[in-house]
């Protein structure tokens, strides 16, 4: 996805407005934290403070050695209208993982929406704070320090160590069910779409507002996979620099792209789950968002962040993205990850069906059986909304609609021009906030008039 940087710029400088907020209410997080402690022991701030890519982390330790970590949902990195929504459904799913997993996610000590939040900071979560290694760096490769990619070279040995522990994560999350597609969060409207990763991209950096209430429940996986392509659609139609580069040859091939997208979507629902069970299903989930006691034994001890997580198809639980580490979305094309992928999918499949055998049997489809099918008919490229069936140009061909392609690119040729404007003066704005000249605030004021 093509970012819109006005509205990148927009997140950032609301970013540090909450920024430059929550340092001058640091010094009062320890009495704060205090006034959750049962015992009401006193604290103190441990630094360094955390940053991830959506959260911003204050370790506290208490006067008996206990220590709890205070995490805030980063402003401008989740969509303002959903952050409560963001940390009420990580923390439903928080212990719904401790009540029925031994998935070791930490324990939540305290939360709260933004209201209740007096330090008027935003919504919050207090957990138990877990010391352990981070895994995604112990898997990348050492000589590329630019990408997360799974080192080639390491053991076979350290790989099945970390792929039969996620191998039991996937199967304990694959054995919850549910009755609806939607939140997690109880009392939630059915109407309300699940707050996915790529949603809340989508409503921050391009302005689609992917998130309204929906017309009617998601009752199928067909229901599913049509609301997330109507997002994707909505982003590309609606977003001023959905076609920045090349109106004309953008515009015809993100319609071709997306018509095809539609197309597959048909093709891979598998009619025999499209009713349910659905599944608990986390965007996040990975290496990346784990600690392992050290690098000898690489025994998970904490699952970090379980965000954006969701009820979702059945179809969601197949291949995971994380094989390689990298996210499939986000390759550059080249045959190392081509080769890659295939041989760690298999020996993870592998790994899945031996500690599937070792379970109790439950009733439906196994999930390795679903993983194997998903490799095979390539309904595993859709999950992870990358398309690269062997038909795509035959697909492609077939496309229809050469008046409402021209439609759009006359569109997307005015958007284009008034979309350039508007980041000429707020390039100019940003350089005058660093001159201190201008605020925050005037950035903020000045995009939102715009895309107001």
């Amino acid at each position: 996805m093509d970012f819109d940087e006005n509205l990148e710029l927009l997140a950032e400088h609301r970013y540090l407005q909450w920024l430059d907020l929550l340092q001058t209410r640091q010094v009062q997080i320890p009495e704060w934290a205090t006034s959750f402690h049962p015992q009401r022991l006193s604290c103190s701030i441990v630094l360094p403070t955390l940053y991830g890519s959506y959260n911003f982390g204050i370790p506290v330790a208490f006067s008996n050695g206990e220590e709890w970590f205070v995490r805030f949902p980063l402003r401008g990195k989740t969509s303002a209208e959903h952050l409560d929504e963001k940390v009420a459904s990580e923390v439903a799913a928080l212990k719904l993982l401790r009540a029925h997993t031994d998935i070791p996610v930490p324990e939540v000590k305290a939360w709260g929406l933004a209201r209740e939040n007096k330090l008027g900071v935003g919504p919050f979560i207090i957990e138990e704070f877990i010391h352990g290694e981070r895994l995604e760096p112990i898997l990348s490769n050492p000589d590329d320090k630019d990408s997360c990619l799974l080192d080639g070279k390491l053991d076979d040995g350290k790989v099945n160590t970390i792929y039969k522990q996620l191998a039991r994560f996937q199967l304990q999350l694959f054995n919850l069910n549910f009755e609806h597609i939607g939140s997690l969060v109880g009392g939630s409207s059915r109407l309300q779409p699940p707050l996915t990763m790529a949603a809340n991209m989508m409503a921050c950096l391009s302005g689609a507002n992917v998130l309204a209430p929906l017309r009617q429940e998601l009752s199928t996986t067909e229901d599913y996979f049509e609301h997330v392509w109507n997002q994707y659609w909505q982003q590309f139609a609606t977003q001023r620099r959905s076609c920045a580069k090349d109106p004309v040859a953008d515009g015809k091939a993100n319609y071709i792209f997306h018509q095809v997208l539609k197309t597959l979507i048909k093709r891979h629902v598998w009619p025999e789950y499209s009713k349910g069970p659905f599944k608990l299903h986390c965007d996040d989930i990975g290496p990346a968002n784990m600690l392992v006691n050290n690098v000898q034994e690489l025994k998970i001890v904490e699952v970090v962040d379980v965000e954006w997580s969701y009820i979702a198809p059945v179809q969601l639980a197949t291949v995971p993205w994380w094989i390689l580490q990298e996210r499939p979305d986000s390759w550059p094309f080249d045959i190392t990850r081509r080769d890659m992928f295939p041989k760690y999918s298999d020996k993870f499949r592998r790994i899945l069906e031996e500690e599937e055998a070792l379970m109790p049997a439950v009733q439906g489809p196994r999930l390795s059986e679903l993983v194997k099918r998903s490799e095979e008919d390539g309904s595993m490229w859709l999950h992870m909304l990358v398309v690269t069936t062997p038909d795509w140009v035959e697909l492609a061909a077939e496309v229809r609609g050469r008046g409402e392609v021209q439609s759009l690119v006359a569109r997307k040729l005015e958007e284009n021009e008034r979309y350039w404007s508007v980041v000429r003066e707020t390039r100019k704005m940003v350089e005058e906030v660093k001159d201190g000249k201008r605020t925050h605030q005037d950035v903020i004021d000045h995009v939102e008039a715009a895309y107001g």
